[in-house]
């Protein structure tokens, strides 16, 4: 079996300082190796966004995700706890359940074999005519749960940390964008499918040096926000950033200031990461909390899911422009721009870059925030690599 180097996954000019480091090298974002590698040490160990506790509300209620090379599903019992498991049948290994929704027994497409709430085998065709079957030996393989302000994560090691150990800001800041985040419920998921590396679609998302450059969506993103006003901190697995909101009569889409998160005691603009894929968005005169999802489908593919919450049944008149401001056109800008990286990165005529960062690393147009990610993602291959 191959044994790794820092330089064989991201180069030998990708340094620990973001002030002299180039980016990654381009096998980094088109290898097959490095992406089985990161489906196996990043996404088979840290925790994984699934989705919120509201999506399933009732006894039987689930909700299927694909986690690195594993297909696992949340579930709500009749005792109303939350449940993990793999997606898979205890007899033969055919999947259970696909996408959401809600039943009172998991059945096996395959021989029928069906399983309770809570995992536990309730039988299987001819089973008594089988010498020796005992069902209660039977049961699906759970998977650790971990529900933090509402939000459901999953972690395919049992020996990780819990979240809050592995990211103890992220609480603390989803409570300070949103006063209320356990009774926030999804009003609007958008799907894409994307022909890029998922560290392409993070790391654009990550950092804002393109944003001024990047067409007319992009150009209203500058005006979202107080730029006067612009902070962030990188702490560990979390990036957040902050700001006043721009004027209400220069955002990119209709505002009203009374469908501001209530009590919040967070700015208007407000974003935290948490790593490997996750981004949790409040945009001003908005009454919505948006995660971006960006999961691996390939090494050259990206599986984007923006899911927009709210305390409210529906989102605001206002803020439905901000949420197609968000989906189909700033989105449909980042798109192209990740795409057009793919194909470059893959060509033989490319040359990492310098990272370009300042001085003190302060500026928030800076590429710090995609030297510390990609910083995180090789820690991560390097701990468990082989």
């Amino acid at each position: 079996m191959k044994r790794w180097s820092r330089d064989d996954i991201v180069g030998a000019a990708f340094t620990d300082s973001a002030s002299t480091s180039h980016a990654p090298i381009g096998s980094y974002y088109t290898d097959p190796a490095v992406h089985a590698l990161e489906l196996d040490c990043v996404f088979g160990h840290e925790w994984n966004y699934v989705g919120h506790a509201s999506e399933v509300a009732e006894a039987g209620a689930y909700l299927v995700r694909t986690i690195g090379r594993e297909s696992v599903f949340v579930i709500r019992d009749s005792d109303d706890e939350i449940r993990a498991f793999y997606n898979v049948c205890q007899h033969r290994g055919h999947q259970l359940l696909d996408g959401r929704g809600c039943t009172n027994v998991v059945v096996c497409p395959y021989h029928a074999w069906s399983y309770a709430l809570d995992g536990a085998l309730k039988g299987a065709p001819k089973m008594r005519e089988v010498p020796g079957f005992d069902r209660s030996d039977v049961a699906l393989a759970p998977v650790r749960l971990d529900v933090v302000a509402g939000f459901l994560f999953v972690n395919l090691d049992d020996a990780a940390p819990p979240l809050a150990e592995m990211a103890p800001r992220f609480e603390p800041i989803l409570r300070s964008m949103v006063a209320e985040p356990e009774q926030l419920q999804p009003v609007k998921t958008k799907a894409f499918d994307i022909a890029a590396n998922w560290k392409i679609v993070t790391e654009n998302f990550l950092e804002a040096y393109h944003v001024e450059f990047s067409g007319p969506a992009h150009r209203g993103l500058v005006r979202i926000i107080d730029t006067a006003t612009y902070e962030f901190d990188i702490d560990g697995r979390t990036i957040e950033y902050r700001a006043r909101g721009g004027e209400p009569g220069t955002l990119p889409y209709d505002s009203n200031p009374d469908d501001a998160f209530v009590d919040a005691p967070g700015p208007p603009f407000h974003q935290v990461f948490l790593f490997p894929h996750m981004t949790f968005s409040v945009f001003p005169g908005t009454n919505m909390l948006f995660v971006f999802n960006m999961a691996p489908n390939g090494v050259d593919r990206c599986a984007e899911e923006i899911t927009y919450f709210s305390l409210d049944p529906d989102l605001s008149e206002p803020s439905a422009t901000a949420e197609d401001f968000v989906s189909e056109q700033l989105n449909a800008e980042d798109i192209a721009l990740v795409e057009a990286v793919q194909r470059g990165v893959a060509s033989a005529g490319y040359r990492p870059g310098r990272l370009m960062v300042d001085a003190e690393q302060r500026a928030g147009w800076g590429e710090q925030f995609v030297h510390h990610f990609n910083t995180l993602n090789l820690a991560a291959l390097e701990r468990q690599a082989p």
